[in-house]
């Protein structure tokens, strides 16, 4: 912590000060001006100054009765920094990608002026959706609120006549057709059931095994059928290889006897043709010696997925037939005993109690038609409606959202100013820092960045105040604090407060965040 306190013999001191004051001391200290003490070792600095102006010399002033005038206020010192009157870091609320700076370090900018913009295609389709949403909200309650078309109610109508004479129906007799398909379905149940028990019979053994043996010899017959073809495919491959090296040596030949040719004279057309027609044939020898070795490569895929597939019918057929002579399993004999009970229970119900279940069942179901017709003609019911109004303030909601993203995609000015930095490109993503920085540098300030505790309860509101700059030291203005910051902070063991001073005149040498020393009071 520091207190500021003025020097006591100084140019500026009145003839009753220097009486009070050590005028030796004084003048050893007459350059430093004003300086700083810590406030735990200022009062042994005090007692030892009075200590020695009473020792000096010998000299002993004549004590009066005259009442001493009460010193002045000590002033304050402190260091500031110099800010725009206002400024902002502005950042965008969502990142994304930017489409568009519209302006450029040191421009001057109105309030609300468009800074930046970033791709809205997205926002755009979401504002298209919502106002979807919207539409639909709105149509489903009118929809809702205008009650049943005729053609609905007509449904319903032709709903509750088809469920009546589905009734007659089931009131009526039963028909024998009825009761011959339930006992037919019963014989065919309790037939299953008995030939699972029974086990397989001698002729579907027979066809299994001869199902088996042709499996078999087609598989055989596949092998040798496809290592056939690939015999063939590996021969035409060395036919091909053959050819080449024929070519290539027809070709080289050719070629070194129109070389030597060339050394004792001109090389005639027909030689020139030779030449070409024997090159040509290489060329043609590699492109059917590659084309044999592709032939080879297929007939060798051929002959594995061949012989799998044939090795497959070979188990499945292999597998029937074991599955045949183990007979049926306790799950198939199972399946088959339900599916007689489920007969049986078909039967009953058109002979026994299950009758007159039916019967029920109709009238409920003609009961249930009548009050879907009786619902329908009624209309909408409150709750209903105040559902549907709930969905359309839900997707105006969603509207206003949609729209605020979009108004939010572009960057505007707080305030009318200047733009300082950007820090922002196009085609990129949204930092997480300030995109822009703006100021309002039409006035400016002077922010303190070291005033204690102790030296806040100095200062007040209008007191006047010298300012002095360490980049301009021949420079000085007056100024008026105009701002006490009533929250600390801190910093270092200190409790530091800020106080903005205006000041009476400007230089525009000065910058922003330049260095000032800052001395409040007379």
């Amino acid at each position: 912590m520091r207190l500021h306190i003025r020097q006591p013999c100084d140019s500026r001191t009145t003839p009753d000060e220097k009486s009070r004051w050590c005028p030796a001391l004084g003048s050893r200290l007459s350059a430093l001006g004003y300086f700083h003490v810590s406030h735990f070792v200022l009062l042994p600095i005090i007692g030892m100054l009075l200590s020695a102006c009473a020792g000096i010399g010998g000299q002993s002033a004549t004590p009066t009765a005259t009442p001493e005038a009460a010193p002045p206020p000590p002033r304050v010192v402190a260091d500031g920094k110099i800010l725009p009157v206002r400024s902002a870091e502005l950042r965008f609320l969502n990142a994304g990608l930017v489409d568009e700076i519209v302006v450029a370090e040191g421009n001057q900018v109105a309030e609300g002026a468009p800074l930046a913009k970033l791709d809205s295609a997205e926002l755009l389709l979401g504002v298209e959706h919502a106002r979807a949403t919207l539409a639909q909200a709105q149509a489903a309650y009118e929809q809702l609120a205008a009650g049943a078309a005729p053609d609905v109610i007509a449904a319903a109508e032709a709903s509750l006549a088809q469920a009546q004479a589905g009734a007659r129906q089931v009131v009526g007799s039963v028909s024998s057709r009825d009761l011959a398909a339930a006992r037919a379905d019963l014989a065919q149940a309790r037939a299953s059931l008995s030939q699972l028990q029974a086990g397989p019979k001698e002729d579907e053994i027979r066809q299994a095994r001869a199902a088996l043996a042709q499996a078999q010899a087609d598989l055989q017959s596949q092998r040798d059928a496809l290592a056939s073809a690939k015999g063939a495919a590996d021969l035409g491959v060395q036919q091909a290889a053959n050819t080449l090296r024929d070519a290539q040596d027809a070709y080289s030949r050719i070629y070194w006897d129109n070389r030597e040719i060339e050394r004792s004279g001109d090389l005639a057309q027909a030689q020139k043709d030779a030449e070409g027609s024997a090159q040509r044939s290489v060329q043609n020898a590699e492109a059917a010696l590659s084309q044999a070795r592709r032939d080879r490569e297929h007939a060798g895929q051929a002959e594995v997925s061949g012989i799998a597939s044939a090795t497959s019918r070979v188990s499945q057929t292999q597998a029937s037939l074991d599955l045949l002579l183990s007979g049926a399993d306790a799950d198939q004999i199972a399946a088959a005993r339900a599916r007689v009970a489920t007969a049986e229970a078909a039967l009953a119900r058109l002979t026994g109690d299950a009758r007159a279940g039916a019967v029920d069942a109709a009238a409920a179901a003609v009961q249930q038609a009548q009050a879907n017709l009786s619902q329908t003609k009624a209309g909408p019911r409150s709750v209903d409606l105040a559902v549907a109004q709930a969905q359309i303030q839900a997707a105006t909601v969603a509207v206003r959202q949609a729209e605020l993203a979009i108004e939010r995609a572009t960057l505007r000015a707080p305030f009318a100013g200047t733009i300082v930095a950007i820090n922002i490109k196009a085609d990129e993503i949204t930092p997480a820092g300030p995109a822009i920085v703006l100021a309002d540098t039409s006035a400016w300030k002077i922010e303190t960045s070291d005033l204690t505790e102790l030296d806040i309860v100095a200062v007040r509101l209008s007191d006047q105040v010298t300012l002095s700059f360490d980049a301009l030291p021949d420079l000085t203005l007056q100024g008026t604090v105009t701002e006490i910051k009533g929250l600390g902070t801190s910093f270092q063991g200190d409790v530091i407060y800020t106080v903005v001073i205006k000041p009476g005149s400007w230089d525009p040498r000065l910058r922003w965040n330049m260095t000032a020393t800052v001395t409040i009071g007379a």
